[in-house]
């Protein structure tokens, strides 16, 4: 898997720089929010564990395209609770630990 860098960028808001294994490169905002917390049953401290483990998922995703010869199409601003509502076994099925 390719690279992951991920930092606090405000309340609820994280940076990341997504790198995939054949170094293509993306910038992304992580936004979350209290009753997406509360609805996964994560804490405030894990929840830069989730942050984590979603990009980790949305970046096999995104080497599978490549690798298929697909463009990436991860948004610029990725939206838990967009993320949520689309794929509502996602974060709940995710280990923070």
């Amino acid at each position: 898997m390719g690279e992951i860098d991920v930092s606090a960028d405000g309340v609820h808001q994280y940076a990341a720089v997504l790198t995939t294994s054949a170094g293509t490169r993306t910038e992304h905002v992580v936004v979350s929010d209290p009753a997406l917390l509360e609805k996964a049953a994560v804490t405030a401290t894990e929840e830069p564990f989730l942050v984590r483990r979603v990009l980790e998922v949305l970046l096999r995703a995104e080497e599978t395209a490549e690798a298929e010869g697909r463009q990436p199409t991860l948004p610029a601003v990725i939206d838990l609770r967009a993320l949520d509502a689309e794929r509502p076994d996602l974060l709940s099925g995710l280990p923070l630990h």
